[in-house]
């Protein structure tokens, strides 16, 4: 698969396109969250390959990407720069852009500092702030990322799922590709963030896809998006929590074309 240089790290990325050869079409850049790389979106890739190129974007310490400085330090702005700095590597000038949780985050920061470079935003089950995460993930530990270091990214992320299930086995390997100091750093900088005040400076045509039973990404947050970023959509997914990409991907799918069509009649 591609490697770019991204800053300080290697960046692993897919690059999908089964239209015609002739076309040059529109880009659409998927932005994975914690933990999670690109494949976790490869169900998406046949929906939307035949007219978009579709790029799947490790960060850094993830999948297949270099953890890069072991002195990195974790922002939003941060990750919203290595994003930009990805466009430019290959480059794009405008793309959309489809994160899910920490890739929602940075698409949140992108909207506002980089809304030049995007035809549309789209958000997925994406929270404000990360204040109480630590809290839900360190079970037993002290913190997250003790819980992340002493049992390993895989064993941590599978520990509730059933070992007869071959999914389980297949999320273990997918997060035992991340980099798990950087894991760590990344976990312990969570408290930190908070991106509502970046929502007000975004410009960019803006979808959100929203659980409405996630811990995660409260609903009162998603609704807050839909009527402070202009222009924005909201589609809810009653009862589902924090895996709708998953859960209803042809819903999803079918939702972001009505929405990029939607935006180009306008």
């Amino acid at each position: 698969m591609p490697m770019v240089r991204t800053g300080d790290f290697e960046c692993w990325y897919t690059d999908d396109y089964f239209g015609p050869a002739w076309h040059e079409p529109e880009v659409v850049v998927i932005q994975a969250g914690f933990g999670r790389n690109g494949e976790y979106w490869r169900h998406w890739v046949p929906g939307l390959s035949g007219d978009f190129r579709v790029l799947r974007r490790d960060m850094r310490a993830h999948g297949g990407s270099s953890a890069g400085a072991p002195t990195h330090e974790w922002s939003p702005e941060g990750l919203a720069d290595e994003v930009a700095w990805f466009l430019d590597a290959l480059s794009l000038d405008r793309v959309h852009y489809i994160g899910e949780s920490v890739g929602g985050i940075t698409g949140i920061v992108l909207g506002a500092r980089h809304a030049d470079r995007f035809h549309s935003i789209t958000l997925v089950q994406t929270p404000l702030h990360l204040r109480p995460v630590g809290d839900l993930m360190r079970g037993s530990y002290e913190s997250w990322s003790g819980a992340i270091r002493d049992l390993g990214p895989g064993a941590w992320t599978t520990q509730n799922m059933s070992p007869e299930d071959p999914r389980t086995a297949w999320e273990r390997e997918q997060w035992d590709r991340c980099d798990t100091e950087a894991l760590c750093r990344l976990a312990d900088a969570t408290p930190a963030v908070d991106v509502t005040s970046y929502v007000k400076e975004m410009r960019v045509p803006t979808l959100v896809l929203a659980p409405t039973e996630s811990p995660l990404t409260p609903l009162a947050d998603q609704l807050y998006l839909r009527t402070t970023i202009p222009g924005a959509e909201l589609e809810l997914f009653e009862g589902l929590g924090h895996t709708v990409y998953q859960d209803e991907p042809e819903r999803c799918i079918g939702r972001f074309r009505r929405f990029v069509e939607h935006r180009r009649a306008l």
